[in-house]
């Protein structure tokens, strides 16, 4: 076996070695992070946004694919088999014993500034609501998906409220209708947004907030740990660099317009415990 043992010829050995093996070092660094993903195309576009600019932000290129349209209660299934990645959703018990959480929150707190989807003409029945107590009085039931985090929260703070299971989006007609025993569908302050062109058989309330101090968070399948290490990682710094706010901002800039008008309404304070 020869040996080398000149060492300019050394040198020259592990020069052409290391650019041997360059090639392979920037195929793996070039590698991206793959997501699959899905939701409505609201929701999906904000999950890829936030988690692509999030990624990038430390550096990592990113892959999403999207599965398309599909209930809540189907993606949770998708998720929890390995079909999907991740989630962005109200954090339950239930769904902290299925998936691997991020505990950062991921809309800016917009999800927890709840505005209400009413029936047309209803308006007056809300006027003159000032107070958590004003609202009880006024007897009305909310609409929410049965597996909503914020149905806790609204049966911690004494609101009645029926979940209902499978696809929730069934509850705008039944809102719309006044007939299905549902009187109010309580949305974020972005989601209804985006909704209330879709929704022209609804109102949205004029006056009130509804806001509690508990932001959505990421869910990862529970049959990917390494990638719940990376994001808990990532999602921290996007949180703490404000690139969460920023997306927030620029995507849902609305919510200071009307009809949702976010920084005009009254605040309805709720808690997320018994007192």
């Amino acid at each position: 076996m020869h040996v080398l043992t000149d060492p300019p010829q050394l040198r020259r050995w592990l020069l052409i070695s290391l650019l041997c093996l360059l090639p392979l070092f920037q195929a793996q660094a070039r590698e991206p992070v793959r997501l699959t993903m899905g939701g409505t195309p609201a929701s999906f576009n904000y999950m890829a946004t936030l988690l692509t600019r999030s990624l990038n932000h430390q550096g990592y290129d990113v892959d999403i694919t999207n599965l398309g349209n599909m209930p809540t209660t189907r993606l949770e299934v998708l998720m929890e088999q390995g079909d999907i990645d991740t989630l962005i959703l109200g954090q339950t018990p239930a769904r902290d014993q299925r998936f691997l959480n991020v505990q950062v929150g991921m809309t800016d707190n917009l999800v927890n500034h709840r505005i209400l989807f009413i029936p047309p003409g209803s308006q007056p029945e809300y006027d003159p609501i000032i107070t958590l107590e004003d609202f009880i009085a006024l007897d009305k039931t909310a609409g929410m998906g049965q597996a909503w985090g914020d149905k806790l929260i609204w049966e911690t703070n004494a609101l009645p409220v029926q979940g209902i299971p499978g696809d929730w989006k069934r509850l705008y007609q039944m809102v719309a209708s006044g007939l299905r025993g549902v009187d109010y569908l309580p949305r974020g302050a972005h989601e209804i947004v985006l909704e209330w062109p879709q929704q022209r058989e609804l109102a949205v309330e004029e006056n009130l907030v509804f806001v509690y101090d508990r932001d959505h968070i990421l869910y990862v399948t529970p049959t990917n740990p390494e990638l719940h290490t990376l994001l808990n990682t990532v999602m921290k710094a996007a949180y703490q660099d404000g690139v969460i706010r920023d997306v927030a901002n620029e995507l849902f800039s609305e919510v200071y317009e009307p009809p949702v008008n976010l920084h005009q309404r009254r605040v309805i304070t709720l808690v997320t415990q018994p007192g």
